[in-house]
């Protein structure tokens, strides 16, 4: 099964801003107040929602860290104790899911109801989508476009992976006739006069010039609707544009307020964030819950931080590791015939996303011996900071300590969430300090440089891999 190049391109830069602070990791005591993952991404996230966490006092830090590491930035990977082996402990996360959600209305009732819709006409309901209030409304969001919310009512929020696929403009006659192009966006500009003019965006470039350059031209806006291109309207002899360019205008003329209404209401953009990534014509866009695929699947990926957005949920309690597991694999079982019914047995022991938990891909792992563990010693785990003698915030991050300080432990400026929730980086505490002030205190590190990327990726890495003592 293949990976969303989407999150290699936006996700992915919002998941690293996640992980951005622990490189020379001492707290500050008191601050001006951060937010627990208020949502660091970039603008084409998602929307964020509130934030709640208690407080601490962190401690200072003045010490100088000593590089333990192989490498200046403690990610070398090429000796033996670098490489990924069988994460022995999330097979214990496996066990659990199979034992407490065996089918999908088990993780509905004992994680959907209690994280996700517990609060009626508020969160993902009736008028929030996607409604997950009954088992048969979350099966109704396989196969279905996710940000729906945001693509109606936020457009420029929308993450790239859950952009619609714009509708076409096909020129007829004129110096392009026949070329089709995929609307992004329009412009409305209004004179005040009851006219003006709108620039509409385009994915491609226009090749040609227009037959004669006082002549405006005609095109028709056209969608595929079950399989059948259809008319959407028409723009008739109102077109002007020129070659080389990706903006074709409406001109102003007896039919403006007709075409600008046409093109502000009855069109759908193909790049509605206006980054210029056209999401649906990634390799693999992605879907609400995309049926066999939960690393496509936005529900999931939200509910993991891999995507930019806020936390979910957002006001009650993060799913913990067997909770992850179970929902990743009942979207891999969806695609199978019977697989998307209520009471379908979830297959754990052929979960393609498990069993790569258990035995990371080549290439694709980290470990805290060869990776994770290399970073604190270098940024966080020396006198004055997270060393034994006298910690900052009683956090350990020596060697032989550091995961049990971390794994499953409650967060002092944040009760109810943990330091690191395996296989859920987005309610890992340690990843809002690594990118924000937190609930309180500072930043970390206070007295040296963040990581580098390819150190924060093997931090996030590591939590999603279920934070493996390997």
């Amino acid at each position: 099964m293949t990976r969303n190049g989407t999150l290699g391109t936006q996700g992915m830069v919002a998941a690293l801003g996640l992980l951005a602070l622990f490189a020379a990791g001492c707290d500050a005591g008191d601050g001006d107040g951060g937010q627990f993952a208020s949502g660091t991404g970039p603008a084409t996230g998602a929307t964020a929602g509130d934030d709640e966490g208690g407080k601490q006092d962190d401690g200072d830090d003045d010490g100088e860290g000593e590089d333990t590491s192989d490498s200046d930035d403690g990610s070398d990977t090429s000796d033996d104790s670098g490489e990924p082996s069988d994460n022995e402990d999330v097979k214990e996360y496996i066990e659990e899911a199979k034992m407490e959600f065996p089918t999908y209305e088990d993780i509905h009732v004992k994680v959907i109801q209690r994280t996700c819709t517990p609060f009626q006409n508020v969160c993902h309901n009736n008028k929030e989508y996607p409604d997950l209030r009954t088992p048969q409304g979350v099966i109704d969001r396989i196969g279905r476009p996710c940000n729906l919310n945001e693509v109606y009512n936020d457009p420029e929020s929308v993450f790239n992976g859950c952009e619609p696929a714009g509708d076409q403009l096909r020129f007829l006659g004129g110096g392009n006739d026949g070329l089709v192009v995929e609307i992004g966006y329009v412009d409305v500009t209004d004179d005040g006069a009851g006219g003006g003019t709108v620039a509409i965006a385009v994915k491609d470039t226009i090749p040609s010039s227009m037959s004669s350059g006082s002549v405006p031209e005609t095109a028709v806006i056209e969608r595929m609707i079950g399989g059948v291109m259809q008319t959407v309207g028409t723009l008739d002899a109102v077109l002007s544009y020129a070659p080389g360019g990706n903006s074709v205008t409406v001109i102003n003329s007896m039919s403006f307020d007709d075409d600008a209404s046409l093109l502000e209401t009855d069109v759908t953009y193909g790049d509605p964030n206006r980054d210029g990534i056209y999401g649906a014509s990634m390799d693999q866009p992605m879907q609400e819950i995309a049926p066999g695929d939960p690393w496509n699947s936005y529900l999931l990926q939200r509910l993991q931080g891999n995507v930019p957005g806020s936390p979910m949920p957002l006001a009650n309690q993060p799913l913990n590791a067997s909770e992850v597991v179970a929902i990743a694999c009942w979207i891999e079982g969806t695609a199978d015939e019977g697989g998307a019914e209520t009471d379908s047995v979830i297959n754990y022991d052929d979960c393609e996303y498990a069993a790569e938990l258990v035995a990371p891909p080549d290439g694709g792992g980290a470990t805290l011996s060869g990776h994770i563990q290399p970073i604190f010693d270098q940024s966080c785990a020396f006198a004055g900071c997270h060393s034994t003698n006298s910690p900052a915030a009683g956090l350990d991050l020596t060697e032989g300590k550091s995961r049990d300080a971390l794994l499953e432990i409650a967060a002092m400026q944040a009760p109810d969430v943990p330091l690191v929730t395996a296989l859920n980086p987005t309610n890992s505490y340690l990843m809002v300090k690594l990118t924000s002030m937190g609930t309180s205190g500072q930043r970390m590190p206070i007295n040296g440089d963040t990581l580098n990327d390819s150190q924060l990726e093997l931090v996030r890495t590591w939590i999603l891999q279920g934070a493996p003592d390997n």
